[in-house]
């Protein structure tokens, strides 16, 4: 899969995989694009975060030998709960340009390769990505879905005396109870949500975003058996419950309350309380009710999906599932 146009009578682009020896320069690059933390952008390539992974996932540009564009496939399982099937999943990822070298339609093209190796493959069932830029896919396909990826709470209903669970630190919890945490997970899906398995690429992602944002974790066990994720913790205007998973609409109002009880102990002021996401149970009146104020919701990115090869009856479903905040892209499930 290889393509090349003249731009001019000196300059060249030539639009195909990244080899092996080269993803060095394609973790450059995406540093150079996104400022991405060190060591972030290794995990696509390497084989306890990414198993999955085939040569020739990431596509790049090259504009006189400089790799100036790059796309990424990322090959992740999206699991259903009412029928427990696995849709083989191509999620775009870490689509960039170096600035200087925009606006020249070279992603468009790596897009289109990927669609090509996509449908042509026959291994991907649906297509997946977040953006903040929706027209650059949608004239490509992809199906635009929108869905509140932001709630916030006026909480009132704080609890003000001392609670006997405990909040431990991301990297604590994935050490002593990381098998545990990806069996809640698990076990307590949502209507759609990505296989985490096996607990390696859980802490290379999952557990590699939350330990950058400082997340703290509280697990109940036992027949009450869920999670709660208080991310950016220590920062009172950026922190917010990040993730959770419960077995029932009980435990999921527990959770809620012992993570705004947790933020109140170490934010007085607070008086709103953010969520990543609509709850897995809750209605949003119930929310409101939990929490005794005014609930309200935003949106910041636009996930969109393309049909591969599902039969359309099944792929229809997946997209009002995420419209309807009953599925949700966490956090940290890929960049």
């Amino acid at each position: 899969m290889t393509a090349s146009a003249t731009i001019n009578d000196t300059s060249t682009i030539i639009y195909r995989p990244v080899r092996k020896h080269e993803q060095q320069q394609a973790i450059d690059l995406w540093y150079s694009i996104f400022g991405t933390f060190p060591g972030m952008d290794d995990r696509y390539f390497g084989s306890l975060a990414s198993p999955r992974y085939q040569e020739g996932d990431t596509l790049g540009a090259w504009f006189d030998g400089k790799l100036v564009s790059i796309v990424n496939i990322a090959r992740l399982i999206l699991r259903s709960r009412d029928d427990d099937s696995e849709y083989q999943c191509a999620t775009i990822t870490c689509v960039g340009t170096l600035e200087e070298y925009r606006k020249r339609g070279y992603s468009r093209h790596l897009l289109r390769m990927a669609i090509d190796k996509m449908e042509q493959s026959g291994k991907f069932d649906v297509s997946v990505l977040n953006t903040r830029g929706p027209k650059h896919y949608s004239i490509l396909g992809w199906k635009q879905v929108s869905a509140a990826d932001r709630v916030s709470v006026e909480w009132k209903n704080f609890n003000l005396e001392n609670s006997n669970d405990e909040w431990r630190t991301a990297s604590d919890v994935f050490l002593s109870d990381g098998q545990l945490l990806l069996e809640i997970y698990s076990n307590k899906p949502r209507i759609y949500q990505f296989d985490r398995s096996p607990t390696t690429t859980f802490e290379h992602w999952v557990g590699w975003s939350w330990q950058r944002e400082g997340a703290i974790v509280c697990m109940l066990r036992g027949e009450e058996q869920g999670y709660a994720v208080i991310s950016n913790p220590t920062n009172e205007n950026n922190v917010c419950i990040s993730e959770w998973r419960a077995p029932n609409v009980d435990i999921e109002r527990k959770l809620f309350k012992l993570a705004a009880d947790e933020i109140h102990r170490r934010h007085k002021e607070t008086k709103v309380i953010w969520f990543r996401g609509l709850p897995q149970y809750m209605s949003l009146d119930d929310l409101e009710q939990c929490g005794g104020g005014v609930v309200n919701t935003e949106r910041d990115r636009t996930t969109m999906f393309r049909n591969i090869r599902l039969p359309d009856d099944k792929f229809e479903k997946i997209k009002p599932a995420y419209s309807s905040g009953e599925a949700i892209f966490w956090s940290g499930d890929y960049f």
